[in-house]
Protein backbone atom coordinates (compact mmCIF):
# COMPACT_ATOMS: atom_id res chain seq x y z
CA UNK A 1 0.00 0.00 0.00
CA UNK A 2 2.77 2.42 0.97
CA UNK A 3 4.55 1.62 -2.32
CA UNK A 4 1.39 2.42 -4.30
CA UNK A 5 1.03 5.71 -2.45
CA UNK A 6 4.64 6.64 -3.29
CA UNK A 7 4.11 5.83 -6.97
CA UNK A 8 0.94 7.94 -7.03
CA UNK A 9 2.72 10.84 -5.37
CA UNK A 10 5.62 10.58 -7.84
CA UNK A 11 3.25 10.67 -10.83
CA UNK A 12 1.34 13.59 -9.36
CA UNK A 13 4.59 15.48 -8.79
CA UNK A 14 5.61 14.85 -12.40
CA UNK A 15 2.27 16.12 -13.67
CA UNK A 16 2.56 19.19 -11.46
CA UNK A 17 6.02 20.00 -12.85
CA UNK A 18 4.71 19.54 -16.38
CA UNK A 19 1.79 21.88 -15.69
CA UNK A 20 4.12 24.49 -14.22
CA UNK A 21 6.28 24.29 -17.34
CA UNK A 22 3.27 24.74 -19.63
CA UNK A 23 1.92 27.65 -17.60
CA UNK A 24 5.04 29.69 -18.45
CA UNK A 25 4.16 29.57 -22.15
CA UNK A 26 0.93 30.14 -24.14
CA UNK A 27 0.86 26.57 -25.48
CA UNK A 28 -2.95 26.47 -25.30
CA UNK A 29 -3.25 29.16 -28.02
CA UNK A 30 -3.93 27.91 -31.54
CA UNK A 31 -1.63 30.48 -33.15
CA UNK A 32 1.11 32.58 -31.65
CA UNK A 33 1.51 36.24 -32.58
CA UNK A 34 4.76 38.19 -32.42
CA UNK A 35 4.06 39.30 -28.85
CA UNK A 36 3.94 35.65 -27.81
CA UNK A 37 7.20 35.02 -29.64
CA UNK A 38 8.86 37.98 -28.00
CA UNK A 39 7.86 36.82 -24.51
CA UNK A 40 8.70 33.14 -25.09
CA UNK A 41 12.08 33.86 -26.69
CA UNK A 42 13.01 36.23 -23.84
CA UNK A 43 11.95 33.62 -21.28
CA UNK A 44 14.10 30.92 -22.90
CA UNK A 45 17.04 33.20 -23.63
CA UNK A 46 17.33 35.03 -20.34
CA UNK A 47 15.63 32.85 -17.72
CA UNK A 48 17.12 29.44 -18.48
CA UNK A 49 19.71 28.76 -15.78
CA UNK A 50 23.29 28.16 -16.86
CA UNK A 51 23.28 24.52 -15.72
CA UNK A 52 19.79 23.87 -17.12
CA UNK A 53 18.97 22.38 -20.53
CA UNK A 54 17.11 24.54 -22.99
CA UNK A 55 13.60 23.41 -24.03
CA UNK A 56 13.91 20.58 -26.56
CA UNK A 57 11.79 18.33 -28.77
CA UNK A 58 12.92 15.21 -26.89
CA UNK A 59 11.77 16.50 -23.50
CA UNK A 60 8.07 15.59 -23.05
CA UNK A 61 7.60 18.70 -20.89
CA UNK A 62 8.86 21.09 -23.57
CA UNK A 63 8.07 19.23 -26.81
CA UNK A 64 4.81 21.15 -27.35
CA UNK A 65 6.62 24.43 -26.74
CA UNK A 66 9.17 23.69 -29.49
CA UNK A 67 6.46 22.50 -31.85
CA UNK A 68 4.60 25.79 -31.34
CA UNK A 69 7.78 27.83 -31.62
CA UNK A 70 8.68 26.34 -35.02
CA UNK A 71 5.14 26.12 -36.44
CA UNK A 72 5.02 28.11 -39.70
CA UNK A 73 1.23 28.34 -39.44
CA UNK A 74 1.73 31.01 -36.78
CA UNK A 75 2.79 33.47 -39.49
CA UNK A 76 1.06 31.83 -42.46
CA UNK A 77 -2.37 32.37 -40.93
CA UNK A 78 -1.79 36.13 -41.24
CA UNK A 79 0.57 36.43 -44.22
CA UNK A 80 -1.57 34.23 -46.48
CA UNK A 81 -4.82 36.02 -45.62
CA UNK A 82 -5.77 37.98 -48.74
CA UNK A 83 -8.52 39.75 -46.81
CA UNK A 84 -5.85 41.67 -44.92
CA UNK A 85 -3.99 44.59 -46.47
CA UNK A 86 -0.54 44.12 -47.97
CA UNK A 87 0.96 46.86 -45.79
CA UNK A 88 -0.39 45.23 -42.62
CA UNK A 89 0.81 41.76 -43.61
CA UNK A 90 4.20 43.16 -44.57
CA UNK A 91 4.55 44.79 -41.15
CA UNK A 92 3.56 41.54 -39.42
CA UNK A 93 6.11 39.67 -41.55
CA UNK A 94 8.77 42.20 -40.49
CA UNK A 95 7.93 41.60 -36.82
CA UNK A 96 8.10 37.82 -37.25
CA UNK A 97 11.41 38.19 -39.07
CA UNK A 98 12.84 40.24 -36.20
CA UNK A 99 11.73 37.62 -33.67
CA UNK A 100 13.12 34.80 -35.80
CA UNK A 101 16.53 36.50 -35.84
CA UNK A 102 16.45 36.57 -32.03
CA UNK A 103 15.28 32.96 -31.90
CA UNK A 104 18.00 31.74 -34.28
CA UNK A 105 20.72 32.78 -31.81
CA UNK A 106 19.54 30.54 -28.97
CA UNK A 107 20.38 26.97 -30.01
CA UNK A 108 23.78 27.43 -31.68
CA UNK A 109 26.09 25.98 -29.01
CA UNK A 110 28.42 23.05 -29.71
CA UNK A 111 30.08 20.58 -27.36
CA UNK A 112 33.78 19.71 -26.99
CA UNK A 113 33.61 17.45 -30.06
CA UNK A 114 32.21 20.35 -32.14
CA UNK A 115 28.80 18.65 -32.37
CA UNK A 116 25.69 20.79 -32.11
CA UNK A 117 24.05 20.24 -28.74
CA UNK A 118 20.59 21.13 -30.07
CA UNK A 119 20.77 20.18 -33.75
CA UNK A 120 17.09 19.43 -34.31
CA UNK A 121 15.98 22.63 -32.62
CA UNK A 122 18.55 24.64 -34.60
CA UNK A 123 17.57 23.18 -37.99
CA UNK A 124 13.82 23.50 -37.37
CA UNK A 125 14.29 27.14 -36.38
CA UNK A 126 16.22 27.69 -39.62
CA UNK A 127 13.50 25.88 -41.55
CA UNK A 128 10.94 28.22 -39.98
CA UNK A 129 13.04 31.20 -41.01
CA UNK A 130 13.54 30.03 -44.60
CA UNK A 131 9.80 29.78 -45.24
CA UNK A 132 9.19 33.05 -43.42
CA UNK A 133 11.71 34.91 -45.58
CA UNK A 134 10.04 33.74 -48.77
CA UNK A 135 6.81 35.37 -47.56
CA UNK A 136 8.46 38.36 -45.89
CA UNK A 137 10.39 39.61 -48.92
CA UNK A 138 7.56 38.87 -51.33
CA UNK A 139 5.11 40.91 -49.25
CA UNK A 140 7.68 43.67 -48.83
CA UNK A 141 8.04 43.97 -52.59
CA UNK A 142 4.28 43.90 -53.08
CA UNK A 143 3.94 46.73 -50.55
CA UNK A 144 6.60 48.76 -52.40
CA UNK A 145 4.93 48.38 -55.80
CA UNK A 146 1.48 49.07 -54.35
CA UNK A 147 2.61 52.45 -52.95
CA UNK A 148 4.65 53.46 -56.02
CA UNK A 149 3.35 55.99 -58.55
CA UNK A 150 4.94 53.94 -61.30
CA UNK A 151 5.45 50.29 -60.22
CA UNK A 152 7.31 49.60 -63.48
CA UNK A 153 9.87 52.37 -63.07
CA UNK A 154 13.57 51.54 -63.05
CA UNK A 155 13.86 52.85 -59.50
CA UNK A 156 11.16 50.54 -58.15
CA UNK A 157 12.50 47.58 -60.10
CA UNK A 158 15.99 48.20 -58.71
CA UNK A 159 14.60 48.29 -55.18
CA UNK A 160 12.56 45.09 -55.50
CA UNK A 161 15.45 43.32 -57.26
CA UNK A 162 17.73 44.35 -54.40
CA UNK A 163 15.28 42.81 -51.91
CA UNK A 164 15.24 39.55 -53.85
CA UNK A 165 19.05 39.54 -53.89
CA UNK A 166 19.06 39.97 -50.12
CA UNK A 167 16.57 37.14 -49.64
CA UNK A 168 18.55 34.73 -51.84
CA UNK A 169 21.75 35.68 -50.01
CA UNK A 170 20.09 35.16 -46.62
CA UNK A 171 18.71 31.78 -47.63
CA UNK A 172 22.02 30.69 -49.11
CA UNK A 173 23.61 31.14 -45.68
CA UNK A 174 21.66 28.06 -44.60
CA UNK A 175 23.67 26.00 -47.10
CA UNK A 176 26.82 27.04 -45.22
CA UNK A 177 25.75 24.54 -42.57
CA UNK A 178 26.73 21.79 -45.04
CA UNK A 179 30.34 22.90 -44.56
CA UNK A 180 29.84 21.92 -40.91
CA UNK A 181 28.05 18.64 -41.62
CA UNK A 182 30.39 16.77 -39.25
CA UNK A 183 28.78 18.76 -36.45
CA UNK A 184 25.45 17.03 -37.21
CA UNK A 185 24.25 13.48 -36.78
CA UNK A 186 22.64 11.39 -39.52
CA UNK A 187 19.25 12.66 -38.33
CA UNK A 188 20.55 16.21 -38.70
CA UNK A 189 21.60 15.51 -42.28
CA UNK A 190 18.09 14.26 -43.07
CA UNK A 191 16.56 17.41 -41.58
CA UNK A 192 18.91 19.65 -43.57
CA UNK A 193 18.04 17.74 -46.76
CA UNK A 194 14.30 18.17 -46.12
CA UNK A 195 14.77 21.91 -45.51
CA UNK A 196 16.60 22.24 -48.84
CA UNK A 197 13.92 20.28 -50.71
CA UNK A 198 11.10 22.32 -49.25
CA UNK A 199 12.42 25.86 -49.28
CA UNK A 200 14.88 26.07 -52.16
CA UNK A 201 12.47 24.34 -54.53
CA UNK A 202 9.94 27.02 -53.58
CA UNK A 203 12.55 29.77 -54.02
CA UNK A 204 13.54 28.78 -57.56
CA UNK A 205 9.97 28.13 -58.71
CA UNK A 206 8.78 31.48 -57.28
CA UNK A 207 11.50 33.51 -59.04
CA UNK A 208 12.19 31.61 -62.30
CA UNK A 209 13.60 34.74 -64.00
CA UNK A 210 16.17 35.39 -61.27
CA UNK A 211 19.85 34.80 -62.04
CA UNK A 212 20.67 31.86 -59.76
CA UNK A 213 24.21 31.44 -61.10
CA UNK A 214 25.83 32.10 -57.70
CA UNK A 215 23.49 29.63 -56.00
CA UNK A 216 24.18 27.08 -58.73
CA UNK A 217 27.94 27.48 -58.29
CA UNK A 218 27.64 27.03 -54.53
CA UNK A 219 25.42 23.98 -55.00
CA UNK A 220 27.99 22.35 -57.30
CA UNK A 221 30.84 23.08 -54.88
CA UNK A 222 28.92 21.61 -51.97
CA UNK A 223 28.03 18.56 -54.04
CA UNK A 224 31.73 17.87 -54.48
CA UNK A 225 32.37 18.32 -50.78
CA UNK A 226 29.49 16.69 -48.89
CA UNK A 227 29.82 13.13 -47.61
CA UNK A 228 26.15 12.90 -46.67
CA UNK A 229 23.92 10.90 -49.02
CA UNK A 230 20.64 12.69 -48.07
CA UNK A 231 22.24 16.13 -48.50
CA UNK A 232 23.85 15.09 -51.78
CA UNK A 233 20.50 13.93 -53.18
CA UNK A 234 18.83 17.21 -52.22
CA UNK A 235 21.65 19.24 -53.77
CA UNK A 236 21.41 17.20 -56.99
CA UNK A 237 17.69 17.99 -57.20
CA UNK A 238 18.36 21.68 -56.58
CA UNK A 239 21.11 21.70 -59.23
CA UNK A 240 18.79 20.06 -61.78
CA UNK A 241 15.96 22.49 -61.00
CA UNK A 242 18.18 25.56 -61.43
CA UNK A 243 19.70 24.24 -64.67
CA UNK A 244 16.23 23.43 -66.03
CA UNK A 245 15.02 26.92 -65.13
CA UNK A 246 18.02 28.52 -66.85
CA UNK A 247 17.46 26.39 -69.95
CA UNK A 248 13.78 27.38 -70.14
CA UNK A 249 14.72 31.05 -69.86
CA UNK A 250 17.03 30.70 -72.84
CA UNK A 251 14.31 29.31 -75.13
Amino acid sequence: MRKNILITLTIAAGLFIGCKEEQKYPTDKKYWDTKDYSEVISEIKYNTKQDEKLPTFDNPETKLLLEKLTDEENFNVVLNDDQLGIKHRSEVAQSFFDEWRRMSEIYTMTDRTDKYVYEKELIEIWNFGLELQLKYFQLGNEAITERADDPNSDQIKALTDSNINTMVSNMTHFLDEINKENSFTTEGHLLIAKAIDKNFTHLVSTYPDYNFSALLTKTKLLLNKTQSDPIRESLKKLEAQIESTVANNQL
